[in-house]
């Protein structure tokens, strides 16, 4: 008699179809921005427990948000917080003011709390990335009239200072974008803390 003995030692992502629990495979966020993850989940889980935590693995992940956690604290004041809508059957993670360190593995999961039935989860990749990127990545305008370029940037760029003794600097800094047109003549510049402003 032959005996098959099958090992998986880890699986991130499996076929939609055998999930209980789904995300997207990744995320990516400007460096000091914001970010929300929406986690789906099957009706069965509705009442259940869902949490969100930093790592891998579940035996090697650091809880960051429970939906059982009921400490009065204001939304508006924590680093990460949960939200469950059960019925769209959905639960949301937002995390603030993200940092590069942050980039890594996270977990979506729903605790069954059996001895022999381990929790649902699903796995996805967090990038915090620093650098630029536009709102609008195409736009248009006719020709001899302005245009507004809005580009985002990360917390790192906050130290500097854009003014029309800039123009050169702004204009450098903007136009490297990926996707974002040409801009030939800057006239004026107009800042404030999170983005910058060129105008042709």
């Amino acid at each position: 008699r032959i005996k098959l003995v099958l090992s998986i030692h880890h699986i991130p992502f499996l076929p939609a179809f055998l999930c209980k629990v789904t995300t997207e495979e990744e995320f990516a966020v400007l460096e000091g921005g914001s970010l929300t993850i929406p986690c789906h989940y099957e009706p069965q889980y509705a009442s259940y427990v869902k949490y969100w935590c930093q790592g891998r693995t579940r035996e090697f992940c650091t809880s960051l948000a429970r939906t059982d956690d009921h400490h009065l604290v204001d939304p508006a004041e924590k680093k990460v917080s949960i939200f469950d809508d059960p019925v769209q059957l959905v639960f949301t993670v937002t995390m603030t003011d993200m940092k590069e360190g942050e980039s890594g593995w996270y977990i979506c999961g729903v605790e069954i709390g059996g001895v022999w039935e381990a929790d649902d989860v699903a796995y996805t990749d967090v990038k915090v990335v620093h650098g630029m990127s536009a709102v609008n990545s195409r736009m248009s305008g006719a020709e001899g009239s302005a245009v507004t370029i809005e580009c985002l940037y990360s917390e790192r760029y906050r130290h500097l200072t854009f003014s029309p003794l800039t123009k050169k600097a702004s204009f450098l800094l903007c136009s490297s974008m990926e996707n974002l047109i040409d801009v030939l003549k800057i006239f004026s510049v107009q800042t404030s803390t999170d983005h910058c402003i060129t105008q042709q």
